[in-house]
């Protein structure tokens, strides 16, 4: 069946419109990455939880040092498979998790936290929306001593 002039019109009017669509959305992907926030502290259950910035949680001594990683479900941080971000604790325990532009889990991911001192704690979760971060909780061995963080040099 052919196409009416008009019909010619429309069509190419939506392959122009759908076009500048996609180009817009391929601009779009890949500026920029994604940055999630958070920190490790001692508690009770070793865990990992999407927290409001203002949850007072973020007020408890933080713990340095601690590698965390968030690895993809069943994937392996020994053998390099599967990990989205890794990142170390700085001395108030806090973090960033950088994700490249194009590659936050939109899955339900693995969080690992190790480091000298605590058991390795893993946890399952998504990812927290913007805005909110993640609260890393470990439990620290018998014995061990949480170091005293030098505030001055964060603020």
């Amino acid at each position: 069946m052919p196409l009416t002039p008009i019909s010619r019109r429309t069509l190419s009017i939506l392959s122009v419109a759908l076009m500048g669509a996609f180009m817009l959305g391929l601009v779009g992907c890949g500026n920029g990455k994604s940055i999630v926030r958070g920190r490790v502290i001692s508690g009770t259950v070793g865990q990992a939880v999407a927290a409001a910035p203002g949850d007072e949680r973020f007020e408890e001594p933080g713990l340095p040092d601690m590698e965390v990683t968030v690895l993809a479900k069943g994937g392996s941080s020994a053998r390099g498979r599967g990990v989205y971000a890794k990142a170390t604790s700085d001395e108030l325990g806090d973090f960033e998790l950088a994700f490249p532009a194009g590659s936050f889990p939109r899955d339900v991911v693995e969080i690992r936290v190790e480091g000298e001192g605590v058991f390795t704690a893993r946890s399952t979760m998504y990812m927290p929306s913007e805005g909110e971060q993640v609260l890393c909780v470990v439990i620290t061995r018998p014995g061990y001593v949480l170091p005293e963080p030098n505030r001055e040099d964060k603020e």
